[in-house]
């Protein structure tokens, strides 16, 4: 019996093949890959359409898109925000203190403990100082300006 079954899927298989075989023969004209391509002046060939250049009015001038008749202005900037002294002495004492731990760190140079702890307690105290003035926001408020 398996022998049946693999002379059957022999016959299918070539079957199939000779199927193919016949579909490619019947499609159309095969090219021959080794002659020129045809002329476009020969009958019976579409005519590729010309594709036009477009051409600037002046090419000195680069590409200018004018959509509105006036141009756009912005409204002046606000003033900027006044820091008050103790936030600024905050802000210095957050960016300053590990900066100058890691400078003096990369230098070799040890600092006596007692400033160490100093300049640690400053930078814990400066962000402590900052977010507990913050002013409370708008839980709506997504940020975004129009």
């Amino acid at each position: 019996m398996r022998d049946d079954s693999v002379g059957d899927d022999r016959a299918r298989a070539a079957a199939e093949e000779l199927a193919w075989r016949e579909i490619i023969d019947h499609y159309g004209e095969l090219p021959d890959a080794r002659s020129e391509p045809p002329a476009q002046d020969e009958p019976g060939l579409p005519a590729e359409p010309a594709v036009e250049q477009p051409v600037a009015d002046t090419p000195d001038e680069p590409f200018h898109l004018e959509l509105y008749d006036e141009e756009f202005t912005p409204p002046p900037l606000p003033p900027p925000a006044q820091v008050t002294p103790e936030r600024r002495l905050a802000w210095v004492g957050l960016v300053v203190s590990p900066v100058l731990l890691v400078v003096l760190n990369l230098i070799h140079f040890a600092l006596p403990g007692i400033l160490t702890f100093g300049l640690v307690v400053a930078f814990i105290a400066s962000f402590g100082y900052l977010v507990a003035t913050m002013a409370p926001r708008d839980p709506d408020d997504d940020g975004a300006r129009v």
